[in-house]
């Protein structure tokens, strides 16, 4: 393959217009296609351009279109959430607020026989202190009376000292 590849070579450097000159007009004759392929390139490149910007522009309006229907099925999803949020919190207020009654319910029925006891405690508690107190003053009045008896013992023993002479 390389000698035929080289053979070709040689035969194209030797070959006659491999000499050749080129004339003015030649020059001008290449230099018009030149000019003429540059232009048809360009006209190429600027419809290439335009279709490109066409197609960019078309992308960009088709994933606007597409982030603007995901943005609003996002926004319809989290206030689908925040819908299920509030209503959460909701039923946890609502939660709460029966577990406040009911601990109220709770206290309530564990504390009225509680205060109960202790109201019927501090009657009977009372009627002790009273009791003690109506104790003590029969007390008193049970010595006063026994220093009385005895006072009179005493002078009616007295008396009966004075008495027994007499008879």
């Amino acid at each position: 393959m390389k000698g035929c590849l080289f053979f070709l070579l040689v035969s194209l450097l030797f070959s006659p217009s491999a000499f050749g000159e080129l004339s003015a007009q030649d020059f001008e004759k290449l230099n018009g296609m030149f000019k003429e392929s540059e232009a048809r390139l360009r006209a190429e490149i600027a419809a290439s351009e335009k279709r490109t910007r066409e197609f960019v522009t078309q992308e960009i309006a088709k994933l606007t279109a597409r982030m603007d229907e995901r943005d609003r099925r996002i926004a319809a999803e989290f206030q689908g959430v925040n819908k299920r949020i509030d209503d959460t919190n909701n039923r946890l207020s609502l939660n709460l607020a029966l577990l406040i009654a009911l601990l109220g319910l709770i206290g309530v029925a564990l504390g009225l026989p509680y205060l109960q006891d202790k109201k019927k405690e501090r009657v009977q508690d009372e009627k002790i202190a009273a009791q003690q107190q109506q104790l003590e003053a029969q007390q008193k009045l049970l010595e006063t009376q026994q220093q009385r008896i005895d006072a009179m013992e005493a002078e009616l023993k007295t008396l009966k000292k004075n008495q027994m002479p007499s008879a």
